[in-house]
């Protein structure tokens, strides 16, 4: 007995799609891949906050540290409008003068608004109680203290010197100590 093969035609041409059922699972894949990483986006805001935060203190603490090998005072210029950090030493007309790396030549500075997107400092409270930019100096100890504008020591700090990003992280320094902190 011999078989014979028909081929079946279909009247309809063949469409390329894809069926409700793939659009579906694709909808509710991309719904699952969004509703993890969108409180994952809220994360990496933090994560920026709290690195700006640690570069603040580890600023401070690199002032604090060149003053006592120098034995010179060392200040750290705050900026406000920019969110601009900068190591500065008394210059010869008793000014705040930036201090240039001798192996770079570069300044020791850190722009936190440019280094950190979305971060800004909000406010910092000086050792003597007044808000605004401004420097807090070292002393050859490590102390904090105050500056008169012509360069010349004014006072020990009496108060913690307060910076404070505008996610609400704060760095201190302590009066008298001059130990940076994080609370």
């Amino acid at each position: 007995m011999t078989m014979t093969m028909t081929t079946i035609q279909h009247d309809r041409p063949a469409r390329a799609g894809f069926t409700l059922v793939e659009l579906m699972l694709v909808v509710v894949l991309m719904g699952i891949i969004s509703a993890s990483v969108i409180p994952a986006m809220a994360n990496v805001q933090d994560m920026r906050s709290g690195a700006a935060r640690d570069d603040i203190a580890r600023m401070l603490g690199v002032t604090r540290a060149r003053a006592m090998a120098t034995g010179a005072p060392m200040g750290l210029s705050v900026n406000l409008a920019d969110s601009r950090l900068d190591i500065v030493e008394i210059g010869a007309d008793g000014d705040a003068a930036e201090i240039y790396e001798p192996l770079t030549g570069q300044t020791r500075s850190i722009s936190i608004s440019s280094a950190y997107s979305g971060v800004g400092i909000e406010r910092m409270v000086n050792g003597d109680g007044t808000s605004g930019s401004g420097t807090i100096w070292f002393d050859y100890e490590g102390a904090p203290h105050m500056r008169n504008q012509d360069g010349s020591f004014a006072s020990l700090n009496e108060e913690p010197v307060e910076i404070e990003l505008d996610s609400g992280e704060r760095v201190l320094v302590y009066a008298y100590t001059g130990v940076v902190g994080t609370p």
